[in-house]
This record gives structure tokens, C-alpha cells and sequence, in this order.
């Protein structure tokens, strides 16, 4: 699914970003939607800080969110122990001991803190000694009252003020001359709405067992308790065993007991068709079936030419289409996934000898029969063993959807 986040830059004297102010967006339309403001900032943080790297989405630079009073007080803030987050106090804010403890521990905490929107006066100065921001609105209070008042704080020298709402290049001038460091509003840039993919609760279950089952030291009580959280990941797995495990002829219904039958291969395996199958529900249901047509076809092809890489080469033919499934690079996906080198390479840089079973496949897809069979060649393997391995990986994929529905 995809999230909206709008951002709008904070810059320093030079125009160099120095953070950025995220605003919660429904869609590509660049105003505030009609939800209470508690869930805004919910929402922002649970898609912009906790699905994905934050990183990607600000550079270096700090992020700037506003936290309405109630979640501060509830203690939403602490969970976040990121280094590049700013947690904005809203203007509506009721500065009283409560709010002040809340302020003190999550400086404790490390985290960074600013005031929003601030009108001067005596019932915030107790909490000008924790603050790192404060944010002056150039159109709520003149340029004479905002220099009096970054003067009065000199005694706070952790103190950093920024100019809100500048519009013109005189008001810039104005404001640095008034003691501001950082600048925001229509002049230098008006918020920007990114589109971000973002993985649904069962892709990140699925990414989850992925990371725990690439550990050299496999955790079967973590194993289990990811499994167990999830009713479809739980029956899948007692499918897999019982039905298409070849070689294994007896039930198998108590989860542990089939996590430590499969091993960690397998069990590997078994958890990045499940993540594949998780990341296309929403796509067409021919690119998951195509993912595993491919993940089978580059393990046969592996057999027959290089036994040692056929579970790499399994990997490798299953995640060829995550770029397409997720719709974002394959470069930002596979440092998430834990995957070997050599398919790294392959699915990067078409790199190795996974790389050049990938090319065959592709050949093979696109009907490029002249260089498919170069590669054959290459590889001394026959048209004819390269068709029934082609064959083969159609048919286990058919078995896989009849009796294993993974979406």
C-alpha cells in the first residue's frame, strides 16, 4: 500500500536543508486532512518511522513532528528513541508540571524538542532550559518582539530559534538580522507530498521471520512466536510440511515440531515464499506465480550445473520481482533481506553464475532463442534439459497455488 507524508524544508542561513517539518497527508492533495490530530501524528509515525528508514525519506537532515498535548502526556514520544526526530509542542499546549515531567524525561531520553508556533511569555520559561527549537511565526509576532525575545534567551545557550512563514527575500533578511538560524516557509519552499510504499502487518510479519531465520543461530521460540501471531502464516507452514515437503509421510500439527523438521533451508525457503506471496496480494496474482516459477527453474537449472548455489539460486529466481511488488528499487530492498552476496550481485549487477541463470531465464521468457542458446552452450546444457527444467518449475508452481494458497 502506499502512504502520504508532505515535507517542507528547514534551511539554514546558507539555503542548506537542516531538517525537514513532516505533515500527514490521505493522498496527493497538499492540505491537512479532516481527522483529529492525534491520529495525524499516529499515523505519520507509524508509516513514515516504524514501516520504513526514515532515512530515505530526509537525507541527513532532522525531522520535525508535531505531538498534540494528549500524546505527549500518554507517553506515545518515549517509544521513539530515533536521533533525528524533533518533537514540535504544540501551541495549544497546557505548560503545567505535568507536561514539564514529560518534557524532562524524554530529554533524558536523548530526544531532540522544540516549541511550536511559541507566543513569549512567563508560563513556558520553565521549560526553556530543555528546549533545543523554538519556532516564531512571522506572522503572529513582529520582527522587534522576536529579536527582544531571542535576545531575553541568551542565557540558554542550547537555545536555536526558527523563523516560520517567511515569504519574501526581505523578511529573510529581516529575520537573520533579528537573530534567527533557520528559516521555513513559501519563500525558500512550500510542502512537497511524497508517495512512499509501505509494507502491510503481514508483509512485516513476513520481512520479521525472513531476518530471524537469515540469523546463523536460529531463536525456535521467536520462530514460534512469529508464527503463532499469524492464523494464515500458521496454517501455511502445517501445508507445507504435511502436503508438499517430499519425502515425509506423517502429520505433523504442532508448529515447533514442523519449524525444527524443516531446518533452517528449508525453513528459509519456506519464509521468503511466504513474504513474496505477502507483497503481491494487492498486485496481480501472475507475478507471484511467475516469482515462483522462476525461484523453481533457477534451482533446477542449479542442479544441473552448480548443485552447490541451487538454494541460493531458489532465492534468487523468487525475489527477481520484488522491485515490481513493492515498487521501489531492488537496491533498497535486499540490505532488509539478509541475502547472500552472490545473489545480491545477480540481482543487482547480473553478476556470477546466478546472474547468468537469470539471463538465461529472461532469454527464455522473452524468446531471445539466438542468445539462449549461447548460454546453453556455455553452461554445456541441452535445449532439451533446459525445456523439461522450465516444465518442471510450471508444474511444481501449479501444485504450489492447488495446494498451498499463500495469498
Amino acid at each position: 500500500m502506499n502512504c502520504f507524508v508532505a515535507r517542507q524544508a528547514i534551511l539554514d542561513k546558507q539555503g542548506n536543508p537542516f531538517g525537514y517539518e513532516l505533515l500527514f497527508r490521505l493522498g496527493l492533495d497538499n492540505r491537512f486532512p479532516d481527522i483529529e490530530a492525534e491520529l495525524a501524528t499516529r499515523r505519520l509515525m507509524a508509516e513514515q518511522f516504524l514501516s520504513q528508514k526514515i532515512e530515505d525519506l530526509v537525507g541527513e537532515a532532522l525531522c520535525f513532528v508535531n505531538f498534540p498535548d494528549a500524546l505527549l502526556r500518554e507517553g506515545m514520544a518515549d517509544a521513539f528513541h530515533q536521533h533525528r526526530l524533533v518533537i514540535e509542542i504544540l501551541e495549544d499546549a497546557t505548560p503545567d508540571p505535568a507536561l514539564l515531567e514529560c518534557v524532562k524525561r524524554l530529554k533524558t531520553l536523548g530526544l531532540k524538542l522544540a516549541l511550536d508556533d511559541h507566543s513569549p511569555g512567563s508560563a513556558w520559561d520553565a521549560f526553556l532550559p530543555f528546549m533545543d527549537f523554538i519556532k516564531l511565526d512571522l506572522r503572529q509576532t513582529s520582527l522587534a518582539d522576536c529579536a527582544r525575545f531571542i535576545q531575553a534567551c541568551r542565557r540558554y545557550p542550547q537555545l536555536r530559534f526558527i523563523a516560520e512563514k517567511v515569504e519574501t527575500r526581505e523578511e529573510f533578511a529581516a529575520a537573520e538580522l533579528a537573530g534567527f538560524e533557520f528559516f521555513q516557509g513559501y519563500y525558500f519552499q512550500q510542502p512537497q507530498v511524497i508517495r512512499r510504499r509501505i509494507l502491510t502487518t503481514d508483509e512485516l510479519t513476513a520481512f520479521e521471520l525472513l531476518a530471524a531465520v537469515s540469523d546463523n543461530d536460529i531463536d525456535y521460540n521467536r520462530l514460534t512466536e512469529l508464527f503463532s501471531r499469524d492464523l494464515s502464516l500458521s496454517y501455511n507452514l502445517l501445508r507445507y510440511v504435511n502436503n508438499l515437503h517430499m519425502g515425509y509421510h506423517q502429520n505433523i500439527e504442532n508448529l515447533r515440531s514442523a519449524i525444527v523438521y524443516l531446518g533452517h533451508q528449508q525453513l528459509k525457503r519456506f519464509t521468503a515464499l511466504v513474504m513474496t506471496a505477502y507483497v503481491s496480494k494487492s498486485k496481480n496474482i501472475e507475478l507471484y506465480r511467475l516469482s515462483i516459477i522462476r525461484a523453481k527453474w533457477c534451482e533446477l537449472l542449479a542442479e544441473q550445473v552448480s548443485p552447490s548455489l541451487k538454494d541460493d539460486a531458489f532465492i534468487c529466481g523468487l525475489f527477481s520481482l520484488l522491485d515490481v511488488l513493492l515498487e521501489r528499487p531492488m537496491a533498497e530492498i535486499l540490505p532488509h533481506l539478509s541475502v547472500a552476496e552472490n545473489v545480491s550481485q545477480a540481482l543487482l549487477e547480473g553478476k556470477g553464475q546466478l546472474g547468468f541463470f537469470m539471463g538465461l531465464v529472461h532469454d527464455h521468457e522473452q524468446a531471445n532463442w539466438p542468445q539462449l542458446q549461447q548460454r546453453l552452450a556455455f553452461i554445456g546444457l541441452s535445449e532439451t534439459a533446459s525445456s523439461q527444467s522450465y516444465e518442471q518449475a510450471v508444474q511444481w508452481s501449479n501444485r504450489l497455488g492447488n495446494h498451498h494458497r499463500l495469498n
